[in-house]
């Protein structure tokens, strides 16, 4: 191909097809490569996203489903029930199976804008929102990624028939396994096939108009992470906020690229020397955020408050239960008890142990060191005379790299930062005549009430006092896979405080299908390296390979909605008019999600504003409206 670019030899280029043959395919290895262009999730997820939620909500511009799509069904001789109706002269449009009920879209929109999210999480999922039209705006694509993945769900637990909403989940599902960090090889086969079943089961319900490039696409994400390895890896996110640096490199409009060199160069030299500084302490420059929010630092407030010993007790006992050089004296004293007490069970033991554990330990440690200081490190002696009774009180704190609040502070704050889970050793017993109790790990979930930083004289330790769900009841895995909590069941009150540094951050949902449960998801942030299982409960979300499977998934009653007749009136097309100097006679019957249609009006054209402005009115029955109608001085105004 020798083709001559630029504006000179415009009228010879070739007007279809390729212009030029890439440079990539000089490069030796370049015909031998399996993928030579990435597929980008990031705007596959988007696109379908958009088409899911679209058509669901009836998004103007974002619905696939309309009058010609009806059309096509009744051209391919498919889902005829669905077919157009005239009634006078509007057009009438069954609801279909996945058509919403205004009831349900308000449910969905409402689920939404009740979502608060942890610091970090996303951008503030309320402000997508919009509660007046009953549908989502301004919508970016991680927001589309957060909410397809983890919130639309939750979001239609409650509503649409049961086969059309596992058909989405199951959607929503798998793009939430092929965009994991970590995915197991071994299920990748199992993977492609159930998302090429998941299409063709919302095949059976969407129309054709649905299943544009984007959709297709998705059949093939499953080849390209088994080539490529991990979606993360090769997505644009990192790309577009790189994008976004390098914008901000342009101090002269007039040459952006020169900008953008120059800056980077600078950077890449600034870089190349601190190597050679790599054991030099900076002068004035502060510690890193991320290293300070690992270590522990206050965020908000700072009270100085009096605990009482009860408290004090409880907070020093589970400090030295958790404490690495305290455990073998743990052990010393159970044994003490057990052979003072040969005739006890070893509840009874448990029980006493707690009970006396705090001066037995601090007898035993200073008598020690009296006769041996050397043999007690000085971390051991601060923890056996034990903390103060005045602790340093605040209402925000970061460690582990999560952001935590208390839950007053969440109430007055835009995110939810105060949900929290840990992993901790809990004694079972089938009864109160039980001989031999079971210790074994358990997850628990709650939120942080109080945050205190304890001060052992050398060393501080942070508390995080929590209000913990009781965990026999009270916490369930659905058959969908969401793990449900009912936070109005609160237990272990005596054993409410744990170490800020145990503590990884989970959020709560409310459960559109039941007002007692809420879902539990957890954060997206930095999670420190010991953090432990989850224990006996599987907090993680069932994989996508978990399908029921419903033999007599295809009816003549899965294609329409029989519980709602809030079908929807086609947008007809609008005639306007000449009507004297200034005005035009519009005549539009618009109407949609059952209104009725509305009347003709005059207007006006305002030439300055390129618009034209139009007040509708119906017959009293529906609010009046306005719509801009954009003009074109060459072929007269459209709509």
């Amino acid at each position: 191909m020798d083709t001559q670019f630029g504006k000179p030899f415009a009228h010879t280029l070739i007007k279809s097809g390729w212009k030029k043959r890439s440079v990539f395919f000089e490069l030796p290895y370049w015909k031998s490569l399996y993928v030579r262009h990435f597929l980008d999730v990031m705007h596959i997820e988007k696109n379908v996203f958009e088409s899911v939620i679209g058509t669901l909500l009836n998004i103007q511009g974002k619905s696939k489903d309309g009058l010609k799509a009806r059309k096509d069904l009744i051209a391919m001789g498919i889902r005829t029930e669905l077919g157009p109706l005239k009634k006078g002269k509007r057009t009438y449009l069954p609801p279909a199976a996945y058509t919403l009920s205004r009831k349900e879209k308000k449910t969905l929109c409402k689920f939404l804008s009740e979502v608060k999210v942890p610091e970090g999480y996303s951008s503030d999922i309320r402000r997508l929102v919009s509660m007046k039209d009953l549908k989502l705006k301004s919508l970016k694509t991680h927001d589309c990624h957060v909410i397809m993945e983890h919130f639309l769900p939750i979001g239609i637990r409650s509503i649409l028939p049961e086969k059309v909403r596992s058909s989405i989940t199951k959607l929503c599902s798998f793009f939430k396994s092929i965009c994991s960090k970590v995915i197991d090889p071994a299920i990748l086969q199992m993977l492609q096939k159930e998302i090429v079943i998941t299409l063709c089961e919302l095949e059976m319900f969407f129309p054709p108009s649905f299943f544009d490039i984007m959709v297709h696409l998705v059949v093939h994400l499953v080849k390209e992470t088994q080539l490529c390895g991990p979606a993360y890896m090769r997505w644009m996110y990192p790309i577009e906020r790189y994008m976004k640096i390098l914008k901000g490199y342009v101090k002269n409009r007039s040459r952006p690229e020169g900008c953008m060199v120059e800056r980077y160069i600078i950077e890449e030299a600034i870089e190349f020397c601190t190597e050679y500084l790599s054991n030099v302490q900076s002068i004035g420059l502060p510690k890193s955020q991320l290293v300070e929010k690992k270590e522990g630092k206050n965020l908000i407030g700072n009270k100085i408050v009096a605990v009482s010993r009860v408290e004090r007790d409880q907070v020093h006992l589970y400090v030295l239960h958790n404490e690495n050089e305290v455990e073998p004296y743990v052990e010393i004293h159970k044994d003490v008890l057990r052979g003072l007490n040969p005739n006890r069970n070893e509840n009874w033991i448990v029980r006493e142990h707690n009970r006396c554990f705090i001066p037995w330990f601090k007898d035993h440690i200073y008598s020690k060191y009296y006769s041996d200081p050397a043999s007690i490190t000085e971390r051991l002696r601060c923890l056996a005379y034990g903390p103060s009774f005045h602790v340093f009180s605040y209402s925000a704190y970061a460690i582990n790299g999560y952001t935590f609040y208390t839950k007053e502070q969440d109430d007055k704050s835009t995110m939810q930062n105060s949900g929290v889970t840990v992993v901790a050793e809990a004694m079972h017993i089938s009864s109160v005549k039980d001989l031999n109790p079971k210790f074994a790990n358990l997850s628990y979930f709650g939120v942080i009430e109080r945050i205190w930083v304890f001060d052992y004289e050398k060393f501080q330790i942070p508390i995080f006092g929590c209000k913990w769900v009781e965990n026999n009841n009270d916490i369930r895995m659905d058959k969908s896979g969401f793990l449900q909590v009912d936070l109005n069941r609160v237990g272990y009150k005596d054993e409410s405080f744990i170490l800020a540094s145990q503590a990884r951050q989970v959020f709560y949902v409310n459960d559109p299908k039941s007002t007692k449960w809420s879902i539990v998801l957890f954060s997206n942030k930095v999670i420190d390296e010991n953090t432990g299982d989850q224990g006996d409960i599987d907090v993680e979300i069932e994989s996508f390979t978990r399908n029921d499977q419903d033999e007599n998934i295809i009816s003549n009653d899965s294609y329409i909605r029989n519980d709602h007749n809030e079908g929807k009136m086609a947008i007809m097309k609008s005639i306007i008019r000449a009507r004297g100097k200034g005005y035009l006679k519009v005549s539009i019957d618009i109407c949609l999600d059952g209104d009725v249609p509305l009347s003709s009006s005059l207007i006006r054209v305002d030439d300055d504003a390129g618009y034209l402005k139009v007040s509708l009115y119906d017959n009293g029955t529906c609010p009046s409206k306005q719509i801009s109608i954009l003009s074109s001085k060459d072929k007269g105004p459209k709509i």
